[in-house]
């Protein structure tokens, strides 16, 4: 369980809605599960407390993301959690709306809320209300994501590297754009299905050896294969390399290095790799990653003014809550030299 100081940092960016900020700071193995502070209030009951009415479409993405990393909205609350209670400040006495937390699941008492607010006829609850449903269909549709790290011995990393730098003994080749890199062909048929049906087959790969990606520079395939060996490089690699290693990893659907690659590239963000991060998330689907951009998105003045003036690409601006493209020709083809596209064998 983490320490005290922990929970007060994690529940200060739940406040603020930072999910980048979580996800850096959340220590590992992390329990979602504990009561904070002296009334031992859930987390989760905790941030649907704190919502501000200026942030609620935020708190909701903040929600979902501690849904996946293991919060549980069946867990019951602490019997000495104190009640909630809201009420409209022109008038505190007639309006006040409080609500019991002891012992309540977040699911149950997310319902009480909305109970509450409905049957408070004279108060216009709507906003909060539409919040509160908002939590409740997340909690019923988010899976919690499993931790997908464990812990390994240095040795174990170590005799992997060694087998990585063991060059005389490779046996395919990746033909990059600017250069070739060399792999074990056991490993890459293990870790991937389509290199397996590749170098398996009676093709030109299977009986050459060697596998083209002449669009592709070398910096990324070899991001590629270090990771699939130990999960780790020498190399100090660059978004570049991340967003084509991502790419390889997708399209050759070893999906346990695109969550890995995704989060080399949640530590890459940054107001000039933004844009090309963002579109890696949207067409990949990854969801953890999306957040971390819409977080650093809404935060960032330069990249609020190009969404105010519709010159990020289509996906990034939808990201952003920007739902419509401002023509129907950049709608379809996106701002010139603006994109970085990847392309399907």
């Amino acid at each position: 369980m983490a320490s005290a100081c922990d929970g007060d940092v994690i529940v200060g960016y739940i406040r603020m809605n930072n999910i980048q900020a979580l996800r850096r700071f959340t220590p590992k193995n992390f329990d979602w599960n504990q009561g904070h502070g002296e009334t031992r209030t859930l987390l989760l009951i905790l941030a649907m407390l704190s919502a501000g009415a200026d942030t609620y479409e935020r708190r909701l993405r903040v929600i979902e993301w501690m849904l996946k990393a293991g919060a549980d909205p069946q867990r019951r609350n602490s019997q000495t959690a104190t009640p909630w209670q809201i009420w409209k400040t022109h008038d505190k006495e007639n309006t006040m709306v409080t609500v019991s937390t002891a012992g309540r699941s977040p699911i149950s008492f997310a319902f009480a809320c909305v109970e509450a607010m409905r049957q408070a006829a004279s108060v216009d609850w709507s906003a909060r209300i539409k919040f509160f449903e908002g939590a409740l269909e997340l909690m019923a549709t988010t899976k919690s994501r499993p931790d997908e790290n464990i812990p390994v011995p240095r040795s174990v990393v170590d005799t992997w590297e060694a087998v990585r730098e063991m060059t005389s003994t490779h046996n395919v080749v990746f033909e990059a754009a600017d250069d070739e890199v060399s792999a074990h062909d056991l490993l890459l048929v293990a870790a991937s299905p389509v290199l397996k049906a590749m170098l398996d087959s009676t093709m030109l790969e299977g009986s050459s050896k060697r596998i083209s990606v002449k669009d592709t520079p070398s910096s990324g395939v070899r991001l590629f294969v270090d990771m699939l060996y130990s999960s780790s490089s020498r190399d100090d690699p660059d978004c570049e390399a991340a967003l084509v290693a991502l790419e390889l990893a997708h399209r050759w659907q070893v999906l346990g290095l695109v969550s890995v690659i995704a989060g080399m590239l949640q530590e890459m963000l940054t107001e000039s790799s933004f844009v090309a991060i963002a579109e890696a998330a949207v067409l990949r689907d990854l969801d953890w990653l999306q957040s971390s951009c819409v977080a650093f998105g809404e935060k960032n003045a330069k990249i609020q003014d190009m969404l105010k003036k519709g010159t990020l690409p289509v996906p990034v601006r939808k990201l952003l809550g920007a739902v419509q493209a401002p023509d129907a020709t950049e709608a379809e083809e996106g701002p010139k030299g603006k994109r970085r596209r990847f392309h399907a064998p």
